[in-house]
């Protein structure tokens, strides 16, 4: 099997001939190859030569294509700290008062720069590898993430306790959902093989997980089907620990969920086994970019023999691969899941 047959698989329910690896590691992947973050979101020739080369150093079987947490809510009209060595981060709010959600510009985010860079890396990456290795678009934020960086994190989170304001909030939810299905539907475009979202404001180490049922799962669960509707496998990300919550993940019609170190990964195989593949999830500092090559191989291998039995898994870190990660890190990555 090649890389795009195993992951696919695995997708699919099916058993692979091993363990399929899918890295997030756009840092890494520029750092290694001698471009600065401006110039990864800047120019779509390079960002795509750095995944196709790193992919082929590696040996990857798909990569998460992915470039920051800001670019929707850039295209939004957040400001945006477009830093030169780092990705880029919001640092304000388009809506300083949530009455005022209706009078927020018609959504178009697809004459945002970086969106377009983001989008014609990907195509250019399909293009070049075909059905060889898997392509994970990734489409930045779910509509409730995405929210509070339109809002701003501490006004978006009192919002949402004020039963008042319920109405306005569930707008700018839909404000946010036309923005994310644009970015999924383009994306879609591409040819890219499979698309995802992040919602880690949702987390457990946000908010509650009643407010997460209420507002961020039944959004999360339209941002499934429409990447059905796509004709594309959907994947869900969510930092730390979502113990509270995973039993709710699980039905939110993901394919797959890529999830933190801090997710208990036995919990996760007991809930997800027969219905949604497990990407992850080892700690990408202490481990990954931390640890010996020893350390990275042996802790690889514990959360492949957990998952084993059922065959739905795609190895990777819990989240983003520093930029700082050792080479022979990620080798010994790789090999743990060639070797199994």
């Amino acid at each position: 099997m090649n890389g795009y047959e195993r992951t696919a698989a695995v997708l699919r329910g099916e058993r692979a001939d091993r363990p399929p690896v899918m890295l997030h590691h756009f840092m890494l992947a520029a750092r290694e190859h001698g471009i600065t973050m401006r110039e990864f979101r800047t120019n779509a020739a390079a960002m795509a030569d750095c995944f196709i080369r790193s992919i082929e150093k590696y040996s990857l079987d798909g990569v998460m294509v992915d470039m920051d947490t800001a670019t929707l809510a850039g295209a939004l009209g957040v400001e945006v700290d477009l830093r030169e060595d780092d990705p880029a981060v919001a640092v304000g709010a388009a809506l300083t008062n949530l009455r005022a959600v209706d009078r927020l510009p018609k959504v178009d985010v697809s004459g945002y720069g970086p969106l377009q860079v983001w989008l014609e890396a990907v195509r250019r990456m399909v293009e070049y590898f075909g059905k060889t290795v898997y392509i994970r678009g990734n489409c930045d934020q779910c509509p409730f993430a995405l929210a509070t960086l339109v809002r701003g994190m501490e006004g978006w989170l009192m919002d949402i306790l004020d039963p008042e304001l319920e109405g306005a909030a569930e707008r700018l939810l839909e404000y946010c959902t036309e923005a994310t299905g644009q970015f999924l539907r383009l994306m879609s475009e591409t040819g890219a093989h499979m698309l995802s979202n992040g919602d880690s404001a949702a987390g457990p180490s946000v908010v509650s997980p009643r407010v997460y049922r209420k507002y961020a799962l039944p959004y999360e669960r339209r941002m499934a089907e429409l990447s059905h509707q796509l004709g594309r496998p959907w994947g869900l990300h969510v930092c730390g620990n979502t113990k509270a919550i995973l039993p709710d993940l699980v039905t939110s019609g993901a394919d797959a969920l890529e999830l933190d170190y801090l997710t208990d990964v036995h919990a996760a195989y007991e809930l997800m086994k027969g219905s949604t593949t497990f990407i992850g999830n080892v700690d990408p500092s202490g481990v990954v970019a931390l640890g010996t090559p020893e350390q990275v191989e042996a802790k690889c291998r514990e959360v492949i023999e957990v998952f084993a039995p059922s065959g739905r898994f795609i190895l990777n870190a819990g989240c983003a691969i520093p930029p700082t990660t050792p080479e022979e890190n990620i080798r010994a990555m790789v090999r743990a899941a060639q070797s199994w």
